[in-house]
């Protein structure tokens, strides 16, 4: 590979196509690199100093492999600057958005949690009311997003964080497209929606409530809707039901199996048309949750280790 191919950052380090590593106390747009965060299809989040208010941001850099298509990184500038504009308690905010020495980089706030996989990693399926709880600050994320024309394309439980004071966050709003090559689905196999796995380039936000569903599903059952490999599971996706959460545990309210089901129809004509339509149906469940009797049990739920799988 050739000098030419290689992006030089201001303070050291360089950037290779295809290499996601940025030395550490490089500097890009006024933004000190301290430590990496994660990586994915798109790009990869770094721990970062914005230098002018000396206070810590993350920091996306986009794929180099991706920002050396003009047309793609084009469309990643466009929408992060929209997304940027969004201001919603349950969405990442966006701060700042640019290009240097042919970097592309979008940078948000900062937030102390964890994402929904690290909590269900941890702990095992969620208790329901949690599960109904962060799904409807989703859904409210969500439908802040459709306001403004935004499809989010790959809600999934590593893209929803929960904060040290239980607040559920959506990340990657906007952004969370795969690579632009043909033939290409966008979305993550696990919790993609049927219309996405087969490719279709238009998308609504019933794919995001598809999408929402699935990650659910992994909530409360444990592990995602469907397994194998990703072609496989995006098969299932398009062909096969999940197998019933109440036969996963029978713990589960039937109330709470319907909206996961509904939530995950194959025909996007038979789901939660928007997310408001969600939001109304969860506020309905947890006011119902309330108004249990008194001395009602709560639902109790078993050990992981005892649960079907």
């Amino acid at each position: 590979m050739g000098v030419e191919d290689t992006h030089t950052l201001s303070g050291g380090g360089t950037l290779p196509p295809g290499d996601y590593d940025l030395k550490l106390d490089s500097e890009i747009a006024g933004y000190r690199i301290k430590r990496k965060l994660g990586a994915g299809s798109m790009g990869t989040v770094y721990l970062a100093i914005q230098l002018s208010l000396d206070r810590p941001v993350a920091i996306k850099i986009l794929n180099p492999n991706l920002a050396h298509n003009e047309e793609f990184a084009r469309r990643f500038l466009r929408e992060a600057k929209t997304v940027a504009k969004l201001n919603h308690p349950n969405v990442i905010s966006g701060i700042d958005v640019g290009e240097q020495d042919g970097i592309r980089y979008f940078v948000m706030e900062l937030v102390s949690g964890l994402t929904i996989r690290a909590i269900v990693e941890r702990g095992g399926p969620m208790d329901e009311g949690r599960v109904a709880h962060v799904a409807l600050q989703v859904a409210r994320a969500l439908d802040h997003a459709r306001q403004l024309n935004l499809v989010h394309r790959d809600v999934k439980p590593d893209n929803i964080i929960v904060t040290t004071d239980g607040v559920a966050k959506l990340c990657d709003l906007g952004l969370a497209k795969d690579r632009p090559d043909e033939g290409l689905s966008m979305g993550t196999p696990a919790y993609i929606s049927p219309e996405q796995a087969k490719g279709q380039s238009e998308v609504d936000i019933r794919s995001d409530l598809y999408s929402l569903g699935a990650s659910m599903y992994h909530m409360l059952a444990g592990k995602p809707p469907f397994d194998g490999t990703a072609q496989v599971v995006m098969t299932k996706h398009l062909n096969e039901i999940a197998v019933p959460l109440r036969q996963v545990d029978p713990d589960i309210s039937g109330e709470m199996e319907a909206t996961v089901t509904r939530l995950m129809e194959k025909q996007r004509v038979a789901r939660f048309q928007t997310p408001a339509e969600l939001v109304l149906a969860l506020e309905a469940y947890q006011d119902k949750r309330r108004r249990r009797p008194m001395g009602a049990s709560p639902v109790k739920r078993r050990p992981a280790s005892r649960r079907r799988r």
